[in-house]
């Protein structure tokens, strides 16, 4: 009998597995196939590879149409540094003529099978609604327009993307605090805003609240040593890295360059709350642009505007996220890591720039994601479908006029 049961287990794992094996592979041929082989011209990550492996940590910069900071004589990049680890094998090949969309690409790919993942051991157990909620996630945000071009800052975005559901797939599952802690500091060390969630990741491993408990004391307190000596070795790798970076312990990356920035300031910090009501508008309210000359209208008619488009306008089934209400505690702590990763977004003095979409929502995507999985678990309403429809097909309108008007080299 014991035998017997644990055989069905082990089918109804790669039952399980085999779903979110097909929907990464589906989405890696579906970007590739967009992206048309290109490899991008803002390979930042490519040339911090290439530096690390020459033993420095300044890159070659190749002019200003890349971002880097000039800092005591030399370029650096400002991004977090975990994506540059996955160029590494690439660049030891090809040097800084790595393709580095191409990883943007697989980590991606990745990110989906690890959002089916999540939304079965949520209890999204219909095969439709499932691949409604994968046509979301990758169509319907800005995934697949920031994999199919793998700029610097949208492979920082996928990366920490990957990792957060990675954390939400075990909190799910064996709720094992070590992995919890390695996808937090490798997922915030592509994206700094993720660390935010650290209270609300805390008290999942505590409670076993997203599926994986509850635990008894002694496991409850085993795990958060684990979680604990993970992200105190995460820190101290991180001081480290800013240390051999700006000669001090402080991450001075960002400050420095919105200093140098002529959208920034000479003074004072890149996170202020005037900057709020600009982010307010770009998140909930910039809008697509009529195409007209002389009030004509031209071909092809809208078309984005290249600062963003508000999420009400690219993303709309989100509203999803507002069915989900239980289990209560859940929901709720879902929703507070939402606000404390978007916090820092919106004080931000960029929404993203030049970008299809709001590509900073990126960072709290995880978490939305999960509270769409909870809320249509049992039901996808006909107007779920809709507006997941809608997100996708203008998902694919912004890859389309991306590659015809705006990055139309191969």
């Amino acid at each position: 009998m014991v035998a017997e049961s644990r055989l069905r287990t082990t089918a109804g794992s790669l039952r399980r597995s085999s779903g979110a094996v097909v929907a990464g592979l589906v989405a890696f041929v579906a970007i590739l196939a967009s992206s048309h082989l290109r490899s991008t011209q803002q390979n930042n990550y490519t040339r911090v590879a290439y530096a690390w492996l020459h033993g420095r940590m300044w890159i070659d910069w190749p002019g200003r149409w890349m971002d880097a900071v000039q800092y005591n004589g030399h370029y650096y990049g400002v991004d977090g540094p975990v994506p540059a680890i996955f160029m590494l094998p690439l660049v030891a090949l090809w040097g800084n003529d790595a393709n580095q969309t191409t990883v943007a690409i697989i980590v991606a790919a990745i990110a989906t099978a690890l959002a089916w993942w999540l939304a079965e051991r949520l209890g999204v157990a219909d095969l439709t609604t499932k691949v409604y909620l994968i046509l979301f996630f990758v169509a319907g945000t800005d995934v697949w327009w920031c994999a199919e071009l793998g700029d610097v800052w949208f492979l920082a975005h996928l990366t920490a993307l990957m990792f957060i559901l990675g954390a939400l797939v075990e909190l799910a599952g064996k709720g094992r605090g070590w992995v919890v802690g390695l996808c937090l500091i490798l997922g915030a060390g592509a994206r700094f805003p993720e660390i935010a969630a650290t209270p609300v990741l805390i008290w999942m491993l505590w409670t076993g609240g997203l599926g994986g408990g509850p635990y008894a004391q002694a496991e409850r307190i085993a795990r958060l040593r684990s979680f604990a000596i993970v992200l105190v070795c995460g820190a101290i790798a991180f001081v480290g890295y800013d240390e051999l970076m700006w000669g001090t312990i402080l991450d001075i990356g960002h400050t420095v360059y919105y200093h140098a920035d002529a959208w920034g300031s000479p003074t004072g910090s890149p996170f202020q709350l005037s900057y709020v009501p600009y982010q307010i508008y770009s998140f909930f309210f910039r809008a697509p642009v009529l195409v007209e000359w002389l009030q004509h209208v031209q071909w092809p008619y809208v078309k984005p505007d290249t600062n963003g488009i508000a999420l009400t306008y690219t993303s709309p089934a989100l509203v999803l996220t507002f069915l989900a209400r239980t289990p209560r505690n859940v929901v709720i702590a879902l929703w507070v890591a939402t606000a404390l990763v978007a916090a820092p977004e919106f004080l931000y003095y960029l929404n993203g720039w030049v970008q299809f979409g709001m590509r900073h929502a990126l960072d709290f995507l995880p978490y939305l994601f999960a509270l769409m999985c909870i809320a249509v678990r049992q039901r996808l309403p006909n107007w779920g479908v809709v507006l997941i429809i809608w997100s996708a097909l203008v998902g694919a309108w912004g890859v389309w006029y991306w590659n015809s008007y705006v990055r139309t080299g191969g």
